[in-house]
């Protein structure tokens, strides 16, 4: 029976650390409290020692701000090559309304998107205007035609390593794809 009690005593024991450490988690990682007014004000804890700015409080009803990432495609046209071992003509239409800025660099990176999971492809266009897909992707287009997307025909894979950068990015100049 002694062995008994002392057993139930070191379990009392232990019962009661695990609820003293509980107690002090729960009553220092708390991220929300109760104003004075009764409406929850949300704060989050920032550990000891960063420089995170002080928290601030603002009441909106306006959605959360959209956070942009890489630029969204889709194809619009596919020819398909005509020779043995040639690679298709892809017409690449971004989303504008999926970036806020774009980068030569992130004109090759969907290059290369379309590259590798769209084979086998010789010829890309990438435009962000669907009068300029279909300007780019007609042969008998005028040349005034050509000049009115200039602004919109973004970049040009050819012979199925060349990448040529048009319009606003024309200053960018030539890139080799897997370079």
């Amino acid at each position: 029976m002694f062995g008994f009690v002392a057993f139930s005593a070191r379990a009392a024991v232990v019962l009661a650390v695990v609820a003293v450490a509980i107690a002090s988690c729960a009553s220092s990682a708390s991220n929300s409290t109760t104003s004075t007014d009764g409406a929850p004000l949300t704060t989050l804890s920032t550990p000891r020692g960063t420089d995170a700015p002080p928290p601030t409080s603002s009441s909106t009803t306006s959605p959360p701000k959209r956070t942009l990432g890489p630029p969204e495609y889709r194809i619009v046209e596919r020819i398909e090559g005509v020779g043995e071992g040639e690679g298709d003509t892809v017409i690449v239409q971004l989303d504008p309304a999926t970036y806020g800025s774009l980068t030569d660099i992130d004109l090759y990176d969907i290059i290369v998107d379309v590259v590798e999971l769209f084979p086998p492809i010789s010829v890309v266009h990438i435009v962000d205007d669907p009068a300029a897909a279909n300007i780019v992707g007609d042969p008998d287009a005028s040349e005034a035609d050509r000049k009115a997307v200039f602004d919109n025909y973004l970049a040009r894979l050819e012979n199925g390593f060349e990448i040529t950068y048009l319009g606003p990015f024309a200053s960018s100049g030539t890139a080799v794809l897997g370079s």
